[in-house]
């Protein structure tokens, strides 16, 4: 009985913690997220200073079209669950699978979406052309 009692307590305890802490929220939202190219061979370009916080709320870009799980085709990740880093799933070295690596991965979300918006007139300046556009120089 005291087994059951201690992981009774254990499980409530646990549950509490999770109810405390939550979900992010968007004053949890990073401001700015400083993409880094660490593990690229060869590294030869700089990070990319990403402003999030600018996307999500200026551009009212849908967390769901970065951020994402995909089971059977579909991306089934819910802004109520954690948010994991690209770099989690995503290789900086190799593609895996239908899991492309991280660069290729960044390019094709970041670039496609910004090709999209100038073409459809819904912005002049979303960079997808030039490399120094988004990568600072590297020192």
């Amino acid at each position: 009985m005291t087994k059951h009692l201690i992981r009774l307590v254990l499980l409530l305890g646990a549950g509490m913690i999770a109810l405390m802490v939550g979900p992010l929220s968007a004053d949890d939202m990073p401001e700015d997220i400083l993409i880094e190219n660490e593990g690229y061979k060869p590294d030869r370009k700089g990070p990319v200073n990403f402003p999030h916080l600018s996307h999500a709320e200026d551009y009212e870009i849908e967390c769901r079209e970065c951020h994402h799980v995909y089971q059977d085709g579909e991306n089934v990740w819910d802004e109520s669950e954690p948010v994991q880093k690209c770099s989690e799933c995503h290789s900086p070295i190799e593609n895996q699978g239908k899991i492309k690596k991280l660069k290729i991965a960044f390019h094709r979300n970041c670039k496609n979406c910004h090709r999209k918006v100038t073409k459809e007139g819904l912005s002049e300046d979303a960079p997808y052309r030039k490399c120094s556009d988004c990568h600072e120089k590297k020192s």
